[in-house]
């Protein structure tokens, strides 16, 4: 994963997201658009696990991006801006810290490879990699401390769900379809309901938008 700046605010996806956002005909906390805009919904979210989103820097400024509405919803997450490498002046990670006891990673890569839950104590801290596969896969293999971190395993998400963008993978899913999963896994299914409402709101209200219905 990749971090440096901090900053409140699609991991595993495939698709590139649509044009950036414009500061008068998007929101500047939700970034979508002001007619769809879903900040009086957000829901507050509250784990005992911190959520660190390492956000590739691609994904900032990116209307679709989901791992913003994580940081909207969390009180106990952050983003972490990395990716980019040293030409824009983003460090490595901050190994230390992810080695810290009780740091998983949050890799939806098959069990043949991963620690289940149940092998070690409940999480600390997750390490979310918001980044396409393919950035995801670069910042994992450029990280040795990322390959020291056990991994949290999810199941495979819903195939024929809505989402903001097409995946190409069967385990392909969003951010926030991710966090959810993961705090479905480690502190319940309620406490990811609102997330998972959260998300599917977002996607209902874009779609809709997109397609010249109005949204309630």
């Amino acid at each position: 994963m990749r971090h440096t700046g901090t900053d409140r605010g699609g991991k595993y996806t495939g698709m590139r997201a649509s044009r950036t956002r414009d500061h008068n005909s998007h929101c500047s906390r939700c970034y979508l658009r002001r007619e769809i805009c879903v900040c009086p919904i957000v829901p507050t979210v509250r784990t005992r696990a911190e959520f660190l989103i390492l956000r590739h820097i691609q994904e900032a400024g990116r209307p679709s991006n989901t791992g913003r509405f994580v940081a909207l919803a969390m009180p106990n997450s952050r983003i972490v801006s990395c990716g980019g490498g040293t030409r824009i002046g983003h460090s490595s990670l901050d190994d230390e810290f992810l080695r810290a006891p009780g740091t998983w990673l949050l890799w939806p890569d098959g069990p043949d490879s991963s620690l289940d839950i149940t092998d070690l104590a409940q999480p600390d801290r997750v390490v979310v990699l918001d980044a396409t596969w393919r950035q995801a896969r670069r910042l994992y293999a450029r990280e040795p401390v990322l390959r020291t971190i056990p991994r949290l395993v999810l199941p495979a998400p819903a195939r024929y769900r809505n989402r903001l963008r097409d995946q190409h993978r069967a385990d392909g899913m969003s951010t926030l379809e991710a966090v959810a999963a993961a705090v479905a896994k480690i502190e319940g299914a309620e406490a990811a309901e609102p997330l998972e409402i959260l998300y599917d709101e977002v996607v209902w209200r874009t779609t809709a938008l997109r397609w010249g219905a109005r949204s309630s």
